[in-house]
């Protein structure tokens, strides 16, 4: 019989969890297993594997994201095998602990934050009623009465074993491995958990070289550091930059910045990153003063603006940039100007997030400063306050789903540009607002859309809006060079004839000039790879510093991996 199963329900098939990993490696005189599924596996199917591991405990790791499921799964548990010790942890119950017990009798112990000291403690003293020599744990008597222990001091990390010290990571090919080198934050922001721990916890830089040898060294495909702002410590995170710059490999790491935080000198170290290695999240959250002081978030917006901006013309890192609506003194209006505001920046991804209320920040113990109306379920996402109505809220919704399905999916970069910088709305932000109110309109957020859907909405909305007849032709350029070959019948057709086709590809002067991806390949094969498509002069000089043909027209040839001027 195993001493405990931990469980790990995570929001996606491509995650894995961190916090099961840590505790397990935190137990190595006890028979400890990990069960990781994720919240889209069948809850049955679940519970059979549950019941098949005969363990004395289970301990779920709770989220928002999964607490509905675990609490399910926790009580079918019970009931089937009354004498299994049910513990809850992570930061879903680590702050209304005393409330969870009494709502849900089937569960046992809770573990009050960070778990690897408290449930080593847990596992080594089995008589229950001497659990309140342990602190970190709200637990229940043989009698039923409920205890409630003072919180637990942190573990350094220093001390702690290395999560993945026995694991095989070929297990996880294909999905995102999660990694700290710090816990806690030295910022307060108020809608953040982490800043309820501003004292950091911080692993030697010894430490963190061998880890991030072990992952490179795997090959794992990305790892995700989950440090809340790796770069407070900026010498630190220069010189850990620095390693994995000269260790190299395939690996991609994920970091979690603060953009005002970064200098020139690391700006400059990172311009010897290879593309792929290293990629960035930085929170903006908002451009709004008045926001951003309510929020505790002392961030220069204009310095962040200038290191994204120089980070990305080096043209090698990644970058995410996050807006969260919902903040206090953030209107409609002023939401829609810092969106104006960072999108201009072209980062390679927005991610427009809305507030939650989570238990044990700050914002939401001010709800009633700001009439903030909030779901009482995980997430505890916000309906409403006194700047934004729910209407409005949901409004943003609809703009965040094709945000990400038009600018953050890559798929329209070069239509997207052109209508920004065409200004046939007069902002970006005007033309998500006007293209959501489309999509409601014609029933398109009712069901899923394929990508060739997607393009064929786009210009189907400019040709009723009767906008810039330029944008179609854009769009049909951003639809070959994803490598789709075959034009939807929408988008007009425009090539040469197949026998000029055939001639062209029967020179081995124009292969090796235009096509040299396909050097001793047949015409016949090659023809059933490519695409050649007319396009106007003004498309194809933003390709072409050429300035000396004067045809109104131009041809492009399209191929998997991309496409050649041909005149």
């Amino acid at each position: 019989m195993k001493d405990l199963v931990l469980v790990a329900v995570n929001a996606k098939y491509i995650h894995t969890n961190l916090a099961v990993r840590s505790l397990k490696a935190q137990l190595p005189d006890f028979n400890v297993e990990i069960l990781e599924m994720s919240i889209n596996d069948p809850i049955h199917r679940i519970i059979k594997l549950l019941l098949d591991h005969d363990a004395k405990r289970i301990g779920f790791s709770c989220y928002i994201w999964n607490i509905e499921i675990v609490l399910k799964l926790a009580e079918i548990v019970k009931k089937a095998r009354p004498q299994v010790q049910i513990i809850l942890g992570g930061p879903e119950v680590s702050f209304d602990a005393m409330t969870l017990m009494k709502n849900y009798p089937f569960c046992d112990i809770i573990v009050k934050g960070e778990g690897e000291g408290i449930l080593n403690a847990l596992l080594k003293d089995r008589d229950q009623e001497r659990f309140s020599k342990i602190p970190g744990l709200c637990y229940r008597k043989r009698s039923g009465e409920i205890v409630d222990s003072p919180d637990s001091k942190a573990v350094p990390l220093n001390q702690l074993t290395f999560p993945y010290l026995n694991e095989n990571l070929n297990s996880l090919n294909h999905k995102i491995i999660y990694y700290e080198t710090m816990r806690g934050c030295p910022f307060s922001c108020s809608y953040c958990l982490s800043s309820t721990t501003q004292k950091l916890n911080i692993l030697s830089l010894d430490r963190v070289f061998k880890e991030l040898d072990f992952f490179i060294q795997a090959g794992v495909k990305q790892v995700k550091l989950v440090d809340r702002t790796f770069n407070c410590d900026l010498s630190r995170a220069k010189e850990i930059f620095s390693y994995l710059i000269k260790q190299g490999g395939d690996t991609n790491f994920h970091f979690e910045m603060t953009g005002d935080l970064i200098d020139d000198g690391m700006i400059a170290l990172l311009a010897m990153a290879p593309p792929g290695l290293i990629q960035f999240e930085i929170g903006v959250q908002s451009t709004a003063p008045a926001t951003l002081s309510a929020i505790g978030r002392k961030i220069s917006v204009e310095r962040t603006e200038n290191h994204v901006k120089k980070l990305l013309e080096q043209d090698n890192i990644h970058i995410h940039l996050d807006l969260i609506a919902g903040l206090p003194h953030e209107t409609y209006e002023v939401f829609k100007s810092s969106f104006n505001q960072v999108i201009a920046l072209n980062p390679g991804m927005l991610q427009l997030g809305f507030l939650k209320c989570l238990k044990g920040t700050r914002i939401r113990k001010e709800s009633e400063i700001h009439d903030y109306q909030y779901a009482s379920f995980p997430p505890y996402e916000i309906i409403s306050n006194k700047y934004l109505s729910a209407e409005e809220l949901y409004q943003l919704r609809q703009i965040e789903v094709l945000v990400d399905r038009y600018f953050n999916s890559g798929a329209f970069k070069h239509s997207l540009a052109f209508i920004f910088q065409a200004k046939i709305y007069d902002t970006p932000f005007d033309f998500f607002e006007a293209f959501s109110c489309y999509w409601d309109e014609q029933g398109y957020y009712e069901v899923g859309k394929s990508k060739e859907q997607l393009f064929s909405i786009l210009k189907e909305f400019f040709k009723e809006q009767k906008k810039n007849d330029q944008v179609s032709e854009w769009i049909k350029f951003d639809f070959l060079s994803q490598g789709n070959l075959r034009l939807p019948g929408d988008m007009l057709d425009t090539c040469p004839d197949k026998e000029w086709i055939f001639e062209f590809l029967k020179d081995p002067q124009n292969i090796a000039t235009f096509l040299n991806v396909f050097a001793n390949f047949t015409p016949k094969k090659i023809y059933n790879q490519v695409k050649f498509q007319y396009f106007s002069r003004t498309l194809i000089d933003h390709f072409s510093e050429s300035t000396t043909i004067n045809n109104e027209q131009g041809l492009l040839v399209f191929f998997e991996t991309g496409f050649s001027i041909i005149c």
